[in-house]
């Protein structure tokens, strides 16, 4: 039985590009790791120095160069990146290039902008790639809560969802009185419980109670969202899809509260910590590659770079300033004197802030994810299932928008039509099999005509 995760993992072994990707993310990012555990060790050494040195440019130079490859990619300017369709020396040479550039770019940032610039990779890339580690674990609780898809609604459906609805917004509530008032308050001695088992829970909670005011008050719309959402749905069968959404992210947000509660002492890199994020960037990477997958498939276009560059711009990013986090809090380093304010100063409550600024986006990730899928994604994904059956389903069986898309027992489902093309030429029918034309390449000899994306496999075959 395949399993999802290595599936969409395959793709990025599929391409040379891709491989290579990957390679510079591996060679870059851990590098830097490993040096900065290094400099924990070595501080107050002749030895720190080089070491600072060679970790920020390494660092600075990987995160660099995925960024400047995601600009190009959303301004379309493939030419100048190395997607093009040329192999060999060409394409290896242009790659290097840009890795020339970009260390070029991480030495003038550090000469003009000094220190500052660090700041750039902790805005684009440690919190973008924590509030993209909350949309994936927003899609995660969608994917569960729409295993079933019940075609219609109906009152036991609509009373069995309410109740489920109701627990998850309970869940929430509960969590939000815990977090900002019992255990605080040690109400009932709630707090001396906790603190039995995360001893640090008082003060982890206390010096990020404002962001935990913040973040509440974000699950608190969520949960708004979701009642709204359910009564507007509550008579079709996407109000159970909404009810098992709000109890997944309620359990999901317990875990960021756990977080918080259980970090203790001053920030490090621990392996729960590398293993909670390589799993989200080996997940993050899987569900990209199945996009990319499916993208072809249905569309019939050339692979794209935007998906993964992006995925290893934020990681490598978010990997440099956290270890950047982590160097500061060790007392006397060089890179922890480089900056005079709260954010090294209270370094502690900083490393902490990533689990705040995930309780945050999360809910918000939550909520767009959740009207996308009831406003599109669900009739379509609902509508696709009854056609692949090939089984005829009566109109009173099916919800209105659904019953909508689907044709009445005994009418045939509408061919697909391609767009742009005019009725009556040839590719206007996409349900017919294509005609056998010919295709005049380069040499000028006649083939047959090839979709768009095959020239690239076979110039893969003949390397």
């Amino acid at each position: 039985m395949p399993i999802p995760l290595f599936d969409g993992l395959k793709v990025f072994f599929k391409t040379r590009r891709y491989v290579a990707y990957l390679t510079v993310f591996v060679a870059t990012t851990f590098l830097a790791l490993f040096v900065s555990y290094i400099i924990t060790n070595s501080v107050g050494t002749p030895l720190e120095e080089p070491l600072v040195n060679f970790f920020v440019y390494v660092g600075a130079t990987g995160a660099i160069y995925f960024g400047v490859g995601t600009l190009l990619a959303l301004l379309k300017l493939d030419r100048l990146w190395i997607t093009s369709r040329g192999r060999g020396r060409i394409t290896e040479m242009k790659g290097l290039s840009w890795m020339a550039v970009s260390f070029a770019i991480a030495v003038f940032i550090s000469i003009g902008l000094g220190r500052t610039a660090l700041y750039f990779f902790a805005v684009f890339g440690w919190l973008g790639w924590i509030a993209f580690q909350a949309y994936l674990s927003a899609r995660t609780s969608l994917r569960i809560a729409t295993i079933a898809e019940p075609k219609k609604g109906g009152v036991a459906i609509g009373l069995g969802s309410f109740v489920i609805l109701l627990i998850g917004i309970g869940l929430i509530a509960g969590e939000a009185l815990a977090a900002l008032w019992l255990i605080p308050n040690n109400f009932l001695g709630i707090g001396t419980t906790i603190v039995g088992i995360f001893p640090n829970a008082l003060t982890n909670l206390a010096s990020n109670f404002q962001g935990l005011i913040v973040a509440y008050l974000m699950m608190g719309l969520f949960a708004l969202v979701s009642l709204l959402t359910f009564f507007r749905y509550a008579a079709r069968g996407a109000a159970l899809n909404v009810a098992l959404l709000t109890v997944f992210i309620s359990i999901y947000a317990g875990y960021f509260l756990v977080n918080v509660m259980r970090r203790s002492g001053p920030p490090q890199m621990n392996a729960a910590d590398i293993a909670i994020t390589l799993f989200f960037l080996a997940y993050a990477m899987s569900g990209i590659g199945r996009t990319v997958t499916e993208s072809v498939e249905e569309s019939r276009s050339r692979l794209r770079d935007l998906g993964p560059l992006l995925t290893f711009f934020l990681a490598s990013g978010f990997f440099f300033v956290d270890s950047i986090i982590v160097i500061s809090a060790t007392p006397g380093s060089i890179i922890g004197q480089w900056f005079n304010n709260d954010w090294v100063s209270n370094a502690p409550a900083t490393y902490l802030f990533k689990d705040i600024a995930k309780l945050t986006a999360f809910p918000l990730g939550a909520i767009f994810s959740s009207l996308f899928y009831l406003r599109r994604q669900r009739v379509e994904r609902i509508v696709e299932k009854v056609k692949e059956s090939g089984v005829p389903v009566e109109p009173g069986k099916l919800d209105k928008d659904i019953a909508e898309h689907v044709p009445a027992p005994g009418e045939a489902w509408p061919s697909e039509r391609a767009e742009g093309i005019k009725k009556g030429k040839p590719g206007y029918d996409l349900s017919t099999p294509p005609p056998g034309r010919l295709s005049v390449d380069s040499s000028k000899r006649l083939k047959p005509g090839k979709r768009l994306g095959e020239e690239e496999e076979d110039e893969d075959k003949k390397k």
